[in-house]
């Protein structure tokens, strides 16, 4: 039989790939016996081109035409098949599909023909596909099914050692210069207009072979494709684009090819099925790929006629069951062994990709045990301590229920950020939450130095610097002062600041580090809302480097943005937005901030001044001993500047401009008030943002260090050794007892009154607190406050300029006011309302830690108080005890008061909270391979312990 073909061109653009196209055709061994073109470029110059072939059918079209449209138009303007009742045979009509960027083979053509001519029963040839740009490397050599339905080259992206030539019979072919049967065609309906990229030409196959005809590769034909058909649909096309048509493709396949009764419980599983899927991505760090999902499930789903259309196409051509394509799916087996090779191909080129970093062991091993072991020894009085006091601790929560339950908002306000810092923190120990903060202070030291360590790990490249990095951050001043003055909401930020640097290192890169960066960007800033100016800055910066990488890096953000918004719209409706830099947790007076302790690192110079001056002669001027401690601080400041002349400088600038930017954070914060507690403006604490000061000059110190290489060990030794000494007298006064911090009990208020607060946890206690500029008073409920109720949202209301006292707050003045003076008013109805049980004269120390003078008057103030209390009629003395002096309410009335209902949008507000910290913890999860990184020193294979996957792009 005569086979006849009609080339069929679909050109939608111009250029070299067209014009090498055009020239192959001319040169075929085989010419074809027609030729139709199909003008899709709306370019003249295109046209030319086209015309110059002189072919005998040209069909014009819109740039938006697809590939399997422009063959349909082409075979459209075709003449009727002939028909002949000659015994010798008639003419056998074939159809050859190319793209303006697939250029044939001299002789790809002829071996098509001589394929199809020996095999009667084929229907469809496919040619082998090569890369244009590389031609010795296959691209795709046919396409089958998994298991599940997903679409799957046989053959891509290898070089052509002709190891597939003996590969016949397959699933499916790909498009380009794919021979096909004209009556099968015809008889087929041509290519689903619905799969308008990808899966088109596996559709056309896939429904051939249930049709009963054969499709066959021939390896000996060769096409040299200059991109895929999604590249021919949109030039520069990004990779979750095609994700998303892939899958909208295999969604469409799978109700066209489901059985029908299956069809509605495919259709409304794709939803649900889409949401399993981004967890998936997530989890495979491609969350680019998350809104695609979404996408395709909602365009299947509200596909109009395309289900059935393409349905019906079917059952008209079908003559075979499904059971008949079986074979040619591939195996799970085979899929999971391709899966495997592809990690290993991840894990090798991450291995090849990957910077030589410093062994963890022995040196970083060392020292976070050396650290370890100081923090056991000088934490020791703490040790069996059911909570910290002094300074701004206090217990951190009565159980955990009560800590995720100061994470929604309330009449006060939204809750602050910090909030959910302790609540995960108190989450660690769920028997009893305080002990968290107890452990956290004794482990404080040696996790500092870990994180440390690996901050210093991707900077340099040996041991000793990395170790003597580690050494002096745990030794930073702004890290024992928090220790000494029991700062929690400071030393967290300090402890997560090292870790959020090794996350933003990798972050450009990984999908993995950019959600961890951002949940320690979270943490950080909760914890201290003011370093996040500075960490802005950096973020900017960090986008501007990476203009390629700003989508991802701008979702570093999204967790921080999560926490704080609540906050951020209440603090803007009230006109308060300063409010957003208050520190969260107790409020605790800052020490006196000088300038010479924010150059030396010091929030609070007079811990180290203390020292020092008694070891020096008694006339010593004040100029000398701050000389002392200005030598001590010598040996940092002149290795991270001598970095930037040594070699591998460079890595120093980032970490000098980061210190830069921790000074000047302090300066200028050092006397921003913007919290009020009990009449007193409570500063903002500047030792986080002495911490990243202080950091940035280890990281630049480390890099100096690691460019002396053999002669750093001196200096090396003399860094440690002057921070040791520096930091010497702050952590002496934690081994001796005459720190802030100490052990606490685990309430704030009386035992008498947590043990009527075990079977009524509502009642009320009124603390009264005599301060410098009068009376504060309180409210505390139950067992008392703790730490995770505090909030600072009701502490900033004196920032706005029209600020008034709330009703609840003059009911509670006037309340105070009447009993702390003997003013003969009935006190009565106020106690009522308030439901108060008892009322508690305390000590400052035990409230709220602002340690402001009293006046000489404050004694007798209190004695006053005292003196009217005893005297009401209502309150019955109880005693002193360890919070103060307790007097019970003897009218009270029994009723519980009502509990304030939640506002409406709190729990909404705390599940979308909760939602977005859990994608990003799923994101940041590691799930893949990890690279073995090479030892500086020896060359050999190490595999330190690391998060991240390599290289995880999304591509």
């Amino acid at each position: 039989m005569q086979a006849r073909v009609t080339a069929v061109l679909v050109a939608r653009r111009g250029g070299d790939a067209l014009q090498q196209t055009l020239e192959a055709l001319a040169e075929q061994s085989r010419r074809p016996d027609r030729f139709v073109v199909v003008d899709a470029a709306e370019d003249a110059t295109v046209t030319a081109a086209l015309m110059s072939l002189a072919p005998t059918h040209a069909v014009t079209a819109l740039r938006s035409t697809t590939f399997g449209d422009g063959i349909a138009r082409a075979v459209a303007v075709l003449p009727e098949p002939e028909t002949t009742s000659s015994p010798y045979g008639g003419v056998d009509e074939w159809l050859w599909l190319l793209r303006h960027d697939s250029t044939p083979d001299a002789r790809a053509l002829e071996r098509l023909l001589g394929a199809v001519e020996i095999a009667p029963s084929v229907a469809v040839a496919g040619a082998k596909q090569m890369d244009a740009a590389h031609p010795t490397v296959i691209v795709e050599f046919g396409e089958t099914l998994t298991r599940t339905g997903a679409s799957i080259a046989i053959a891509e992206r290898e070089l052509d050692q002709a190891q597939h030539d003996r590969l016949q019979d397959v699933l499916a072919m790909g498009e380009a210069g794919l021979l096909v049967r004209r009556s099968v065609w015809e008889a087929l309906g041509g290519m689903d207009p619905a799969l308008p990229t990808i899966d088109a030409a596996l559709d056309l196959c896939v429904r051939a072979r249930l049709a009963g005809h054969r499709v066959v590769g021939v390896p000996l034909a060769r096409v040299f494709v200059h991109g895929s058909i999604a590249e021919f649909q949109r030039p520069r096309v990004h990779p979750r684009t095609v994700a998303r048509w892939r899958r909208a493709a295999q969604l469409h396949r799978r109700l066209v090819y489901a059985p029908a009764a299956l069809v509605p419980l495919h259709w409304l599983s794709l939803v649900p099925v889409a949401f399993l899927r981004s967890l998936g991505h997530l989890l495979g760090k491609r969350p680019t790929r998350v809104l695609g999902e979404f996408g395709a499930a909602f365009a299947i789903a509200f596909s109009g006629a395309a289900i059935p259309t393409a349905r019906r196409r079917i059952a008209r051509s079908r003559s075979v069951g499904w059971a008949a394509i079986d074979a040619l799916r591939m195996t799970p087996d085979e899929v999971r062994r391709r899966r495997a090779i592809g990690r290993d191909a991840l894990l090798g080129a991450g291995e090849a990709q990957a910077r030589p970093r410093p062994d963890f062991f022995p040196g970083g091993g060392l020292v976070v045990a050396g650290f370890a072991l100081t923090g056991g020894l000088l934490m020791s009085s703490l040790l069996a301590a059911p909570a910290l006091a002094g300074g701004a601790l206090g217990p951190l929560a009565p159980d955990v229920p009560a800590l995720w339950a100061a994470t929604l908002a309330t009449d006060d306000g939204p809750a602050d950020p910090f909030a959910f810092v302790l609540a995960a923190l108190g989450s660690l120990t769920v028997w009893q939450p305080s002990l968290a903060v107890v452990a956290l202070w004794v482990v404080a030291p040696a996790l500092a130095a870990l994180g440390a360590w690996w901050a210093a790990a991707h900077l340099v490249e040996r041991r000793g610097p990395a170790a003597a990095v580690a050494s002096v951050y745990a030794l930073a001043p702004a890290v024992a002062v928090s220790l000494v003055d029991g700062r929690l909401p400071a030393l967290v930020a300090l402890l997560a600041l090292p870790w959020l640097v090794v996350a933003a290192a990798r972050a450009p890169r990984s999908w993995s580090a950019t959600a961890v960066a951002g949940l320690l960007a979270a943490v950080t800033i909760a914890s201290a809302p003011s370093l996040g100016i500075a960490l802005v800055v950096v973020w900017a910066a960090w986008m501007a480097a990476n203009p390629r990488r700003v989508v991802r890096l701008l979702t570093l953000v999204v967790p921080t943005a999560a926490l704080f918004a609540p906050l951020a719209v209440a603090h803007v409706l009230r006109g308060t937005p300063l409010g957003l830099l208050a520190d969260p947790g107790l409020p605790s007076q800052p020490a006196g901030i000088a300038p010479t302790g924010l150059l030396l690192g010091w929030p609070d110079l007079s811990i180290a001044l203390g020292p020092v001056a008694a070891l020096l002669p008694a006339e010593a001027p004040p100029l000398v001993v701050a000389a002392v401690l200005a030598a001590l601080a010598a040996p940092l400041a002149a290795l991270s500047l001598l970095a930037l002349g040594l070699r591998g400088g460079s890595r120093a600038v980032v970490p000098l401009v980061a210190a830069a930017s921790g000074l000047a954070l302090a300066v200028l914060v050092s006397g921003v008030a913007v919290v009020t507690a009990e009449g007193v403006a409570v500063r903002v604490d500047p030792a986080p943002a002495l911490g990243l000061y202080w950091l940035g000059l280890a990281l630049a110190a480390g890099v100096a260090l690691d460019g002396l290489r053999r002669a750093a060990a001196v200096p090396a030794l003399v860094l440690v050794l002057a921070s040791a000494l520096a930091a010497s007298p702050a952590l002496a006064m934690l081994l001796l007892g005459t720190a802030s911090v100490g052990p606490g009990p685990d309430r704030t208020l009386p035992a008498i009154v947590a043990a009527d607060a075990v079977a009524d946890a509502s009642i009320a206690t009124l603390v009264l607190t005599p301060v410098d500029v009068g009376l504060a008073a309180r409210i505390e409920r139950g067992a008392g406050d703790s730490l995770v109720v505090h909030r600072t949202f009701p502490a900033t209301v004196g920032l706005a300029s029209d600020a008034d006292a709330t009703p609840e707050q003059e009911r509670l003045a006037e309340l105070a006011a009447s009993l702390a003076v003997r003013s003969g008013l009935d006190v009565a109805p106020l106690i009522e309302q308030e439901d108060v049980r008892f009322v508690l004269l305390a000590e400052r120390a035990r409230t709220t830690g602002v340690d402001a003078p009293l006046d000489p008057s404050g004694s007798v103030a209190s004695a006053d108080v005292s003196a009217a209390l005893d005297a009401n009629v209502l309150l019955v003395a109880v005693g002193d005890t360890d919070a103060g002096r307790l007097w019970r309410v003897v009218a009270a009335d029994e009723t519980p008061a009502a509990i304030a209902a939640l506002p409406a949008t709190a729990l909404p507000i705390l599940v979308g909270q909760l939602g977005i910290l859990a994608l990003t913890l799923l994101l940041a999860a590691p799930t893949g391979p990890r690279p073995r990184r090479m030892r500086a020193e020896d060359g050999t294979i190490d595999d330190p312990a690391t998060t991240f996957d390599p290289e995880d792009d999304d591509d």
